[in-house]
């Protein structure tokens, strides 16, 4: 889960991302962060970046949680945030907007029948299509960017 809580890091398992920052970071230790990010990703099908801008909370599951655990276990959640401080968007002219209304990543360590210790990732995100990509591109992108996260970040730890 460390690699997903790195802002630096995001560019090693997302192709069409420009990177991340951590705008406010309102916690931040071993077990637990919450932060709030701006990203920029460039899909091949989009002409602009799209922006999003995350409210982004991450922790250690516990026995308490009544969740089946082999060994540790993390959950991320995250949901985007429209409006600064100010109560205005803050979004430029060279950017689209993009809205991530619920994304859960659920990661454990299982071990399998033979012994072997595993990483299981489950990840859920429901986003709303930017404005100017039809649905049915939209849908087909985010299979093809889900099919290629997962292969990434496998293949980060490869190596």
């Amino acid at each position: 889960v460390d690699l997903l809580r790195d802002s630096s890091k995001v560019t090693i398992y997302n192709k069409s991302s420009l990177g991340r920052k951590d705008k406010v970071v309102l916690t931040s230790n071993v077990d637990s962060e919450a932060k709030i990010m701006s990203s920029l990703t460039k899909p091949p099908i989009v002409r602009k970046p799209l922006e999003c801008v995350t409210l982004f909370y991450a922790r250690q599951l516990t026995a308490q949680d009544n969740i089946e655990l082999d060994g540790v276990g993390y959950i991320t959640v995250g949901r985007s945030v429209w409006e600064n401080e100010d109560g205005r968007t803050g979004a430029n002219s060279s950017t689209t907007r993009c809205e991530i209304l619920l994304s859960v990543n659920l990661v454990r360590e299982i071990t399998t029948t033979s012994g072997q210790k595993v990483c299981e990732l489950t990840i859920v995100t429901h986003a709303v299509s930017p404005a100017g990509i039809p649905l049915f591109i939209g849908k087909k992108a985010a299979l093809t960017a889900a099919d290629g996260y997962i292969k990434d970040i496998r293949a980060v730890f490869e190596k």
